[in-house]
């Protein structure tokens, strides 16, 4: 098993208050998970890592490069997988604040690709959010790279057989995905294993100045919206073999400017997790002033809840199950009989690690307990209280 660590070192690069005139990009030889802990998940910031695919089975096989140009091997994916239904994102046509959904076979979808009198269904069609990692878990066609290895949601997710936010997507070229920031406001990775996409990429705050009269964001961008409005954003161009941290609330819209594939995940941990939480809780505000005239109904916080996690995709004890899953395996290894945190993709946390995780999360807890956060949740509450205490005593972990 491959080791994940980070040194003593307590101190956290900090985010520039000048930004980079681009995102800096990085050979994968060049840095350590130390590194990119520091300097870039911490301080929150983008970058792109060079050379992070090449011994992935799915980036060596799934593309017929005995051709010029290379395109993807549709016989090859028709032997490995099966004809499933598979999530397709309709590019011609909005529903609210995203592409219209369908689903179609995946040979049919696939076989699109090979149809050259179809081109204008061909370029409109984007198979995403494909969940093709947890559908098919015997087919290790990627393994996660180690950079990325601390991740609280997919660890919770997949070793509890629940969903998972680990995804596949094929988007011929001009397809496009549409300006917004991720899920939860996690984090996200994406590694092209085919093709080029371009990426428009706004650091925090910089989405405000694109509000219009009813504080509403707009479904697209170009570079000459984003410049009349003033925006600071960064154009990245990402090839095959290329992985993008996309931090969180950074705002993105994304174009396949040319037939690509790509591996991506949403994920976060001990560095973003305040930030979820917060996003959680603001989520909630809005929910409660959406219902404020109901607020006298019979359990009128349980229903809160229920709308939070049907807005926000998460509620409250969606999120404390996670933290607290993940506290009882950190202290776990940090016990009388030291164990290995294991992570997926066969990765392990180191001591210094786990002790990191530990701390975040005892600091999360006092403060949620302290200023009342779960004051209308008492079993959650308890709960909280509970995990505390325990990390309080584990004098170890600390």
């Amino acid at each position: 098993m491959e080791e994940i660590e980070i040194s003593s070192d307590t101190t956290v690069a900090a985010t520039p208050s000048v930004l980079p005139a681009k995102i800096e990009r990085i050979q994968l030889s060049n840095l350590s998970y130390d590194q990119f802990f520091r300097n870039f998940m911490q301080p929150n910031r983008a970058v792109v890592v060079e050379g992070i695919a090449n011994d992935w089975e799915c980036f060596r096989r799934w593309i017929d490069r005995s051709v010029v140009p290379p395109k993807l091997n549709v016989p090859y994916l028709k032997q490995k997988l099966a004809n499933v239904p598979v999530p397709v994102a309709d590019c011609g046509r909005q529903h609210y604040n995203s592409h219209e959904k369908l689903e179609l076979p995946l040979y049919d979808f696939l076989q699109s690709w090979e149809n050259d009198d179809t081109e204008s269904n061909r370029n409109r069609y984007y198979l995403k959010d494909w969940h093709l990692r947890s559908e098919c878990p015997g087919y290790e066609f990627y393994r996660t790279p180690s950079l990325f290895a601390s991740d609280w949601l997919n660890e919770y997710l997949v070793e509890q057989a629940a969903d998972d936010y680990r995804f596949v997507y094929i988007g011929p070229k001009g397809t496009w995905t549409a300006f917004h920031a991720d899920v939860f406001g996690s984090y996200s990775w994406s590694v092209n294993i085919f093709g080029r996409k371009r990426w428009y990429l706004l650091p925090p705050g910089e989405e405000r100045k694109l509000l219009n009269s009813l504080r509403n964001l707009p479904f697209s961008v170009t570079e000459q919206t984003l410049r009349d409005a003033g925006v600071t954003f960064f154009t990245i161009e990402q090839e095959a073999g290329e992985a993008i941290f996309v931090p969180t609330g950074w705002y993105h819209q994304v174009t396949n400017v040319e037939d690509a594939i790509s591996v991506n995940h949403n994920w976060f941990n001990g560095c973003n997790v305040a930030t979820i939480w917060s996003n959680l809780r603001d989520a909630l505000a809005d929910v409660r002033r959406e219902i404020d005239d109901c607020r006298d109904m019979d359990n009128f916080d349980e229903h809160c809840q229920v709308m939070l996690k049907a807005s926000f995709g998460m509620d409250y004890a969606d999120f404390l199950a996670i933290v607290l899953y993940v506290c009882d395996k950190r202290l776990a290894s940090l016990g009388e009989d030291v164990g290995q945190v294991k992570q997926i993709d066969g990765y392990v946390l180191g001591k210094q690690h786990a002790q990191f995780d530990v701390v975040t999360i005892r600091d999360l807890l006092h403060e949620t307990i302290e200023k009342g956060f779960l004051d209308d949740y008492p079993d959650m509450r308890k709960a909280a209280a509970s995990c505390l205490n325990k990390i309080l005593s584990t004098s170890r972990a600390l």
